[in-house]
C-alpha cells in the first residue's frame, strides 16, 4: 500500500460513521430496492450498486450517477451509501460506481471504467424504466474530477477517440463537492510529504517534473474542455481547502462566462473543509445540504 492509499483509506474508515450513520440518513419508514457489486465490465474494478425506491405507475426515474473519491488511490462505494439513499429517497435510480484506481489501474483507465458504467446505464434504461434525459452525474474530490471529465467526454467525440471509449450519452445535471478540474494548477499547491508528487505517480505513472512528457497531459483536466454543452451545475466548495483550494471557484466562473446555469454554495472556515458536506449536519454542511436538496427537487421535476 502506498502513502497516498494509506492516507485515503484511513480518512475513510474514521468517517464512515459520520458520512452513513447520522439519523437523517437511516430512513426507517423508507423501503430501498438495493442490489450491490453489479458488474458493468470485464476489470474487476468494474463494480457497481444500484437504490431505488418502487414508484406506483409507469413514471421514469431520473438518474443519479455517483463518483466516489478517494484521491484516485482509495475510495470505495460502500463509504457513500447514506447518500446513495439520500437521493434515492428524492425520487432517483441511484448508481453508485466503483472504477479502477491508482497505481493498478493508470490513467485514463478510471474514464474507460467510468465509460463503461455509463453505458451500462443505456443499456439498462428499459429494465429500470430510467429517463435517460434527465441524469445527473455527482461525485467528490477525485469523484468532482471525474464527473467533470465524464462530463465533458459525452459531448466530445475527439476526447472519446483520444481515451478509446465511445458513449452517446449525455448528463443533464452535475452536482460536484470540492473536485478537482486544473491539474496544473493543483500540482502548483504544496502539501505536506510530497502527497502532490505521490498521489500523480499513482494516478499516472509520472512524476511531477516529468508532466511535460506525460502522452496525455493534454487530456488530463476537465477544466480545458468545459464548453457551453457542460450541464447545468451545482458546484460546492471550500475557500480554505487544504487539498484543491480555488478550483471551484475557478469551474464557477468559467461556467458563467460561458452561460452555463450554474449554482453554488462554498465554507469560509477552515474547519469547514475539503468535502465538508459530508458531515451533513455540522456547520457549513447545513446549509449546503438544504440547498442540494432544492437543486436535486428542481432536477426530478425538470424545473432546472
Amino acid at each position: 500500500m502506498t502513502f497516498a492509499q494509506f492516507l485515503f483509506v484511513a480518512i475513510d474508515k474514521m468517517f464512515d460513521g459520520s458520512q452513513n450513520n447520522k439519523k437523517m440518513l437511516r430512513f426507517k419508514d423508507v423501503k430501498f430496492e438495493i442490489e450491490t457489486d453489479i458488474a458493468y465490465g470485464k476489470d474487476d474494478a468494474e463494480k457497481l450498486d444500484i437504490y431505488y425506491v418502487k414508484k406506483d405507475g409507469n413514471e421514469k426515474y431520473p438518474v443519479f450517477f455517483y463518483i466516489h473519491g478517494g484521491g484516485f488511490v482509495a475510495g470505495d462505494k460502500h463509504y457513500r451509501r447514506g447518500l446513495a439513499k439520500w437521493a434515492a429517497n428524492k425520487g432517483f435510480f441511484v448508481v453508485n460506481v466503483n472504477y479502477g484506481l491508482g497505481p493498478k489501474y493508470l490513467f485514463p483507465k478510471g474514464i474507460q471504467h467510468l465509460v463503461d458504467a455509463l453505458n451500462w446505464v443505456g443499456a439498462n434504461a428499459e429494465k429500470y424504466n430510467l429517463d435517460l434525459d434527465n441524469m445527473c452525474v455527482s461525485g467528490d474530490s477525485a469523484g468532482g474530477y471525474y464527473s467533470a471529465m465524464l462530463a465533458c467526454v459525452s459531448t466530445n467525440k475527439d476526447l472519446q477517440k483520444r481515451f478509446g471509449v465511445s458513449t452517446d450519452l449525455k448528463f443533464r445535471t452535475a452536482m460536484l463537492d470540492c473536485g478537482i478540474y486544473d491539474i496544473g494548477e493543483a500540482l502548483g499547491q504544496k502539501m505536506p510529504f510530497n502527497l502532490t508528487d505521490k498521489i500523480l505517480f499513482d494516478f499516472s505513472g509520472i512524476h511531477v517534473k516529468e508532466l511535460d512528457k506525460y502522452e496525455y497531459s493534454d487530456v488530463l483536466a476537465p477544466f480545458g474542455f468545459v464548453n457551453e454543452q457542460f450541464p447545468i451545475s451545482f458546484i460546492t466548495y471550500a475557500e480554505k481547502d487544504m487539498f484543491c483550494k480555488g478550483q471551484g471557484q475557478k469551474l464557477v466562473k468559467k461556467l458563467q462566462d460561458l452561460g452555463v446555469h450554474v449554482e453554488e454554495h462554498h465554507s469560509t472556515k477552515f474547519f469547514d473543509n475539503h468535502c465538508y458536506p459530508l458531515n451533513w449536519n455540522k456547520g457549513a454542511a447545513i446549509e449546503n445540504i438544504r440547498l442540494c436538496d432544492d437543486f436535486l427537487k428542481r432536477v426530478v421535476e425538470k424545473r432546472v
